[in-house]
């Protein structure tokens, strides 16, 4: 108790000092006004009116004269108190401006991110965004579908069994002159293009905003409020801007097998976010909703990779490890247009076939991944021994040669976003 008291005892000190600092302040402008009121009255004038106003009421201090004087005696002033609930939150995303906002994550979004590996962010965006993203996304898509289809031809060469196949995936890939000849790459692979294939994807699109094609994407990617989002939730001073990747799920698209974003990075971190905006209403998976699942706190399960590595047989019996019965297996379906979900770089998570989605009601979404401002490269990512998955090589591959491993850099490709003080490119 006495310790207590001893520790207490500095901040009531300030306290009264706060309190005799303001009282002298008043009692001293009362004072003044007495004075005056006394000479008035000598040279025979009234102070009536003046006593109407003020007289009858204590002189009260406007707040930032009261924190100026709280400031001179070198306390920080108490932060005037702001509603905090869903309906704030919303009200504050209607605007197109959202990157100027802070973000109000709530502290039960912060345990369920950290706890479970996943959570939602309900009307995290404005819908007038949405629109305008998917609308950018869209034709990005349909001017750059060949780039999506050697992508997809690169992935499965480099898994090949044959070496010349997976010595030569890059070379063969970008030789491939159209979307014809791809599928029939896939094809001789065994793929069947039209069922096999999870979804087609696209990175870094916020990069293509020079031509001013996509230049909603680049906002939202290079935002404050994303960026800031991202610092709460991983619990980071630095936050860098990885990749974004856009997801093309087509009717009749297999699904997205079980997998952790990380083990396809270039880095060496636990601290990594993916944030994933569905560009539509998704309904609930017994509706043919395909938004994520997740593996609840999958994250925190270090015994995997530890104990199995890369290519160990776990990964082909997870349902063993984790439970075949769904009671592990979460989602945060149905989504409304705005709403985002969040999940840390080693959460397991998947998406169920494009089995039931009508056609012409193709799936889009558009994802956004953060990391540690103070994560290192790792030195096997562009070696022959590669020790995590190549496929989202095509997102790295023409920056990370650049960069030194285990050493802290700076990239224009993968630019520090926050804090705003410390950012290395412009919004």
């Amino acid at each position: 108790m006495k310790l207590i008291i001893i520790k207490l005892a500095p901040c009531l000190y300030h306290v009264s000092m706060v309190t005799c600092f303001i009282s002298s302040t008043i009692v001293n402008t009362r004072t003044h006004y007495q004075r005056d009121e006394v000479k008035l009255k000598a040279e025979g004038k009234t102070t009536k009116k003046k006593i109407n106003d003020t007289g009858s009421k204590k002189k009260r201090l406007k707040k930032h004269q009261i924190d100026d004087l709280v400031r001179g005696i070198g306390l920080t002033p108490v932060a005037k108190k702001t509603k905090s609930n869903n309906h704030q939150q919303q009200k504050k995303t209607t605007s197109i401006e959202y990157d100027l906002q802070s973000p109000n994550i709530s502290l039960k979004t912060q345990l369920d991110y950290s706890r479970n590996g996943h959570a939602a962010l309900r009307s995290f965006l404005p819908k007038e965004l949405i629109i305008q993203l998917r609308k950018e996304l869209i034709s990005y898509t349909a001017t750059n579908a060949l780039l999506a289809w050697r992508q997809k031809v690169e992935v499965q060469l480099a898994d090949s069994s044959d070496d010349y196949y997976k010595d030569n995936a890059c070379s063969i890939a970008n030789n491939l002159q159209s979307i014809e000849e791809c599928q029939d790459m896939l094809e001789s692979l065994g793929i069947d293009t039209l069922n096999d294939l999870p979804f087609l994807q696209h990175f870094n699109t916020w990069r293509a905003s020079t031509n001013n094609s996509t230049s909603s994407v680049r906002k939202l990617c290079l935002s404050h409020y994303m960026a800031q989002t991202a610092s709460i939730l991983l619990n980071t001073p630095t936050v860098r801007l990885y990749q974004d990747s856009l997801f093309h799920k087509r009717v009749g698209d297999g699904p997205t097998p079980w997998h952790s974003d990380a083990r396809m990075s270039p880095f060496d971190t636990s601290a990594m976010i993916t944030f994933w905006i569905p560009l539509q209403q998704v309904s609930i998976p017994e509706e043919g909703g395909t938004g994520l699942l997740f593996v609840d706190s999958s994250h925190n399960d270090f015994a995997l990779p530890y104990w199995n590595g890369v290519e160990g047989n776990e990964y082909d019996r997870l349902e063993n490890r984790y439970g075949d019965n769904d009671d592990g297996i979460s989602h945060h379906m149905p989504f409304d247009v705005g709403d985002v979900t969040v999940h840390n770089g080693w959460t397991l998570h998947s998406a169920d076939a494009a089995e039931f989605i009508e056609e012409g009601q193709d799936r889009y979404a558009f994802s956004v991944t953060y990391v540690d401002g103070r994560a290192e490269v790792r030195e096997d990512i562009l070696g022959d021994d590669v020790k995590g998955d190549r496929e989202d090589v095509w997102s790295f591959r023409d920056w990370v040669k650049d960069v030194f491993p285990r050493q802290q850099f700076s990239h224009p490709s993968v630019p520090i976003v926050w804090p705003i003080e410390k950012r290395d490119v412009k919004p």
